[in-house]
């Protein structure tokens, strides 16, 4: 064991240094290559969003020859404020606007044959779409690929202010989605220019988590992003919650300029503002209330309805898409909101604190969500809150999806490690599967920690390959597919187990009373 892992957590570092060059349509980019991977770092796909292209759709990136892209460091991550949530990583490598770069971890089989090509996962990370970065180590996936065989690529894209920001839709206006721009800027460049890292164009999986996962659905049921993936994967996507109007983002746009002291129209007062104003202000405005819908409150900068790119909230055009859905594996995590409400709520909440917070947000559809979900004798609310706002946002929504589309369905419910915070320790949390996927903490993991990883990474890259899950490499238990009438899913704890029906009487609840919460 002692053996193992120092060759598979000490030697990457010590023979990192070795050079590796690929050759695309661009231009000559260098990465390294470990004992494990090849690894490329900070590779671009777009013009620095930078002076006149702030708030501006992605501009493809020209070709850089005879010039070559040192692809050995990571790039910067994409401006954001200070997180006062939780986080079990550290993205050490700055910020800057000029962000629009991805990463990609190949295994050690490089420059193959074109008829060996391997298949592809492409990641979107989350983060309310105002944090996270692909650079964070919880995504560094050299151990990944060289135990699967497959290429991992992993997006950044404009976040919060930078990327959110919608005031409308006339010439002059900021109109919004440029995060969402710069993904798809990002897809394609990854679908056409894979093949020169051994990567299989037309074996792309789309992956994403939390607001990457929001993202991943939204170019799951957009048309026009079709021809640019083959499957895809879901990790706990928020659903509930909605996309703005752009008369839903005039209240946070005044707050914005009221913090930047510039009117709320003039947006070339806007485009002088430094960064660091800028995401200063948008932690100003993060803690004020831009909305009567408390949903906002997650995630206060995302999509905007343009009726261009984003023609609806999620579960509408969920329900409205009009042509054949891919394959999917869809699942959550069984305690999503734990950290959310804890981190919320530093201090007991008690019997009549719910009693009017649950009567505020859900109106006249309280008395059913009280009954349903009930006080308990505790001095403290905050498990009732947990286990209520998990099933509204995440669960019984991803439910509604899973029925419409879903070929596999998962819960992450093992809680039994040492990664998260003091608020999660022994629960199973909002992100918390991500290491045991990319397998990016290896050496911190128990045996058990192992086992779960290994079978993660094993369905995940088996579904990549295959759109089964239980094939090519063996799984602790086969995996069913997801049908009409036999709703069962994969259970990740210690053992993986296969149930059915996950939360069925919560979620008939949410189904009959709708997802939408009460707006004053």
């Amino acid at each position: 064991m002692i053996l193992f892992f120092f060759l598979t957590v000490l030697l990457p570092t010590i023979f990192a240094n070795e050079p590796v060059v690929v050759h695309t349509q661009y231009g000559d980019i260098l990465g390294y290559q470990t004992n494990l991977s090849r690894v490329f770092y900070g590779i671009p796909f777009a013009q620095p969003p930078v002076g006149p292209l702030r708030w501006e759709a992605p501009v493809p990136v020209v070709r850089w020859a005879p010039k070559m892209v040192n692809a050995t460091q990571p790039p910067s991550a994409c401006p954001r404020p200070k997180r006062t949530t939780r986080s079990t990583t550290r993205t050490p490598f700055g910020m800057s606007e000029d962000c629009l770069y991805l990463n990609i971890f190949t295994p050690l089989s490089g420059d193959v044959p074109s008829t060996d090509l391997l298949p592809v996962m492409l990641f979107i990370h989350g983060g309310d779409f105002q944090f996270g970065a692909a650079t964070e180590s919880m995504y560094k996936s050299e151990l990944l690929v060289n135990n699967t065989n497959i290429i991992i690529a992993l997006i950044q894209y404009r976040l919060g202010v930078l990327g959110f920001l919608a005031t409308g839709n006339n010439p002059n206006d900021i109109k919004g989605n440029y995060g969402i721009l710069d993904q798809r800027l990002a897809i394609a460049w990854v679908k056409n220019n894979i093949n020169a890292f051994g990567g299989d164009p037309n074996q792309i999986t789309l992956f994403g988590q939390s607001a990457g996962a929001q993202s991943t659905a939204l170019h799951y049921v957009t048309k026009d992003m079709q021809p640019y993936f083959q499957r895809a994967i879901i990790q706990s996507s928020p659903l509930t919650i909605p996309f703005r109007t752009y008369l839903e983002n005039i209240t946070p746009t005044v707050l914005l300029a009221e913090q930047l002291l510039c009117s709320p129209n003039n947006l070339s007062c806007f485009r002088t503002r430094s960064t660091d104003e800028i995401t200063a202000a948008q932690a100003i405005v993060n803690k004020k209330i831009t909305s009567l819908n408390a949903l906002f409150f997650f995630e206060p900068w995302l999509p905007v309805i343009d009726n261009e790119i984003v023609h609806g909230s999620l579960m509408s055009m969920i329900q409205n898409a009009s042509f054949s859905l891919k394959p999917l594996v869809i699942g959550t995590v069984t305690e999503e909101c734990y950290d959310f409400v804890y981190t919320t709520w530093h201090k007991n909440v008690t019997i009549s604190e719910y009693i009017a917070f649950a009567v505020g947000l859900f109106g006249e559809k309280s008395l059913k969500v009280l009954e349903h979900y009930p006080p308990t004798a505790s001095v403290d609310q905050r498990p009732t809150l947990v286990r209520m706002a998990t099933h509204w946002v995440f669960s019984c929504s991803t439910r509604v999806l899973a029925r419409k589309a879903a070929t596999y369905s998962y819960v992450f419910g093992y809680p039994y490690n040492t990664l998260n915070s003091l608020n999660c320790k022994d629960h199973a949390c909002h992100a918390d599967e991500l290491p045991y996927i990319f397998q990016s903490f290896w050496d911190r993991f128990t045996d058990v920690g192992r086992y779960i990883s290994h079978g993660m990474a094993t369905y995940w890259t088996n579904y990549a390959k295959s759109e089964n899950p239980n094939e090519p490499s063996s799984v602790p238990v086969s995996w069913p597919k997801y049908t009409s009438g036999n709703e069962t899913y994969v259970y990740i704890q210690n053992p993986f187990q296969v149930e059915e029906n996950y939360l069925k009487d919560d979620c008939d609840l949410w189904d009959q009373i709708g997802y939408k919460a009460s707006v004053i």
